[in-house]
């Protein structure tokens, strides 16, 4: 195996866990433990990866998680317009699935009046989705109460049996790299299956997550129909052909 692939497919697995054994990598990747430890060791000299104590190493993140408070106003003005375009893509008669983030959450004043059905494991959406008078089914499981998601096996089960029309998904970080990220392992797991389950798929976010990861990566960049982005990016990021920067009013 040629050294890039061998790396790409050790960072492959370590972005699916929140550390993960050298043994682990050898037997994964099927080189020596000696070959494992330099290219962790380039990854650590990069920035990219740490050591832990006992034979092990994790992604290095670089995205401090906040409050579901404190997150829902900061960059508001850049959410609120991502998200307001993203609600115009939305048609009366869909059915739909909007991530649990304070991107997304932005995405409700704008559904308003249409005769659509919204699928969601955000607890934070409640309040607006009924004041707004929003058809939507929430999934049931696991609440994490200091970012009101709901995760787990009851709530990946319910939408294995869905199929929507569009999904729109917020993140913690994204890059061209690794691509969208988010802090929490049963995020990232049921963000792969909406978007699995859904006939287009859209990310939201504001410019600030750009060029910043977290702890799992959900999807790589060509997977979405459309990375819809406000605020200013640089011009590497506008090259990528889904990539629709929003105008700041």
């Amino acid at each position: 195996m040629i050294p890039y692939m061998r790396r790409k497919k050790i960072l492959e697995l370590l972005h699916t866990k929140e550390f993960v054994y050298l043994d682990e990598l050898v037997e994964y990747t099927g080189v020596s433990l000696a070959t494992v430890r330099r290219d962790l060791k380039l990854f650590e000299e990069e920035g990219q990866v740490e050591f832990l104590q006992g034979g092990a190493a994790k992604i290095k993140v670089d995205v401090a998680e906040r409050n579901v408070k404190e997150k829902l106003v900061i960059n508001q003005d850049m959410k609120e317009i991502a998200a307001g375009y993203a609600a115009t893509l939305v048609n009366d008669g869909q059915f739909i699935y909007i991530g649990p983030g304070t991107t997304e959450h932005w995405m409700f004043q704008g559904l308003g009046g249409k005769d659509v059905t919204v699928v969601t494991n955000g607890a934070l959406h409640i309040d607006t989705i009924i004041e707004n008078k929003i058809n939507a089914k929430f999934l049931g499981g696991d609440l994490l109460n200091d970012i009101s998601v709901v995760v787990g096996y009851d709530a990946i089960k319910q939408i294995e049996k869905m199929n929507f029309d569009k999904c729109f998904i917020g993140v913690s970080g994204f890059t061209i790299d690794r691509g969208a990220s988010t802090s929490q392992y049963g995020v990232a797991e049921i963000n792969k299956l909406a978007i699995s389950r859904s006939k287009k798929s859209y990310l939201l976010l504001d410019s600030t997550k750009v060029g910043k990861n977290s702890k799992y990566t959900f999807a790589s960049p060509e997977v979405f129909d459309s990375i819809i982005i406000a605020g200013p990016v640089s011009s590497e990021y506008l090259e990528l052909d889904n990539l629709y920067p929003v105008e700041m009013v």
